[in-house]
């Protein structure tokens, strides 16, 4: 009986190097490339159009998730219609998936957004209504399930045909607990699907759900409403809201702030101020702020 061949050997008190060499030469070119050490590149990023939100955040990266989570009246809509307007001005075609009708074309022509370039695509809730006028199961019953179903399959679409600078996903109107339903795959997928494109694909909504699937996760939340004299301050106060001074540029101004975050319908919004927050941050792993305040203004 023949004796087994024998196997390479060497000292454990070779250099690492020589170790190496030695381990690579033994495993031929089927795994060698396991052994390549990978370096993670820092992805090139777009300006959301904001200064202080564009320094702390350093931009949006391309191929990759980015949320940006806020409550009703966080600036998430402004910052997101900021985003659109410098992706289109650089003549890019972007696409807006909207989960409940609530884009505004009028508001985004006055922030700046080209409508020329952009595809928005509206997921109702009248789905069910049609499925059940033709004897098919009804979708999942949980709040949006129709909608979110849609703007699931309408992102895989848009990711897979590419061509987009900008891939938007509106969920900012959608329940916490149904967005919370999306299958963690899903976000995989996307993530996976916009990774070698130049694309950013931008997720709005009132709570982070991508989790690790996200590169950059920003949270807003409202600071202070500016509005004009329209009322007494005594009706203000009645309304539920309390004064209290800001400085902004040379000038002292009073701020009403409402303790419920929405003004009342007596007081017109001349521009409210907002603080942002870096959660996760893929292009900047250590932020020297991880927190700012920008302000957003009304069109007059």
């Amino acid at each position: 009986m023949s004796s087994p061949a024998a196997l390479p050997t060497m000292s454990v008190r070779s250099p690492v190097s020589n170790r190496r060499a030695h381990i690579e030469s033994s495993l031929g070119e089927r795994l060698s490339s396991t052994l390549l050490f990978r370096e993670r590149t820092i992805p090139l990023t777009v300006p959301i159009g904001i200064t202080s939100l564009d320094v702390l955040t350093g931009g949006l990266p391309r191929g990759a998730l980015s949320e940006i989570a806020g409550a009703i009246s966080s600036g998430r809509t402004g910052v997101m219609l900021s985003a659109l307007s410098g992706a289109t001005c650089r003549q890019e075609v972007c696409a807006l998936v909207d989960a409940s009708d609530s884009f505004d074309p009028a508001s985004a022509a006055t922030a700046g957004v080209n409508l020329e370039r952009l595809l928005w695509v509206q997921c109702s809730q009248t789905a069910n209504v049609k499925r059940n006028a033709v004897g098919m199961k009804p979708y999942p019953g949980f709040a949006f399930g129709s909608a979110l179903e849609q703007v699931l399959k309408v992102t895989d679409l848009l990711l897979q045909s590419g061509g987009f600078g900008m891939v938007v996903l509106d969920l900012g109107d959608v329940p916490v607990e149904s967005a919370r339903r999306v299958p963690l795959t899903s976000w995989f997928r996307f993530r996976r699907a916009v990774e070698p494109t130049a694309t950013v694909l931008l997720l709005v909504e009132q709570e982070p759900c991508a989790k690790t699937c996200a590169s950059l996760v920003l949270q807003l939340q409202p600071e202070a409403s500016f509005v004009s004299n329209t009322a007494s301050i005594s009706d203000l106060v009645q309304l539920g809201l309390q004064t209290k001074s800001y400085n902004v540029g040379h000038l002292n101004q009073q701020a009403y702030l409402s303790r419920t975050n929405a003004v009342g319908h007596a007081a017109l919004v001349r521009e409210i101020h907002f603080r942002a927050e870096v959660l996760r941050s893929w292009t900047r792993r250590k932020p020297p702020s991880a927190v700012t305040n920008f302000e957003l203004r009304a069109a007059l």
